[in-house]
């Protein structure tokens, strides 16, 4: 419970500029697509493809150790860049800016065409309702860990700045609170994943022609 209140209580605050970080580069998208700045494009594009290659296309329980592996990884990586408030706080203007180009750009990228998510014939198919209900989980739990994850480091570069404690006595408590608390609710989020993928490919396998007579 005391490493609860650390993270969702101590970091409130920085956890909502955060927010508003991640806000405002998502809305930087929008000038750089209507100027047509492909070279602003080329990173998120290519880093979202490196993430589905290393995540897979079939929907088990490997593709969710994949995203549990990917998201816990770089998360730990956002809080352990407080060596000064800055990084960190760029870091979350930077993926909101990624996220939104992947989001506006990745469905009508010609490479993604064809390796849609496949769950193999005869294997458990979760329900609309579930995917639905699984699809909206994953947006409620890892952008909160996100923001909380980026608000740890935000604070301790704001420590360290300001003399009030040594990078390595900052970092050790975010460290076992980030393993006890983010760690547990990525992997949730990382199943809800992979159960929504599952449901959306079983729409696409289910949405095809009917056999011809």
């Amino acid at each position: 419970m005391e490493l609860v209140r650390f993270i969702f209580v101590d970091h409130e605050g920085a956890a909502l500029e955060a927010a508003l970080l991640f806000g405002a580069g998502s809305l930087l998208v929008y000038p750089a697509v209507r100027l047509k700045l492909r070279s602003l494009t080329m990173f998120p594009l290519a880093l979202f493809r490196l993430a589905r290659w290393l995540v897979g296309t079939e929907a088990n329980p490997r593709m969710a150790l994949a995203i549990f592996g990917f998201n816990g990884t770089a998360m730990f990586l956002y809080m352990a860049s407080g060596f000064h408030p800055a990084i960190p706080a760029a870091i979350s203007l930077l993926t909101g800016f990624n996220i939104a180009t992947i989001l506006l750009w990745a469905g009508i990228d010609e490479t993604h065409q064809d390796d849609e998510p496949v769950a193999p014939p005869g294997r458990w198919m979760p329900g609309s309702r579930l995917a639905t209900v699984c699809g909206l989980a994953v947006l409620l739990i890892e952008l909160p860990c996100f923001a909380f994850a980026i608000a740890m480091g935000i604070r301790m570069g704001q420590d360290v700045l300001a003399g009030r404690m040594t990078y390595a006595q900052g970092f050790a408590p975010r460290a076992e609170a980030y393993a006890s608390v983010i760690l547990p609710l990525l992997l949730v989020s990382a199943i809800c994943e992979t159960v929504a993928i599952r449901g959306m490919s079983g729409g696409i396998a289910g949405g095809g022609k009917a056999p011809e007579a």
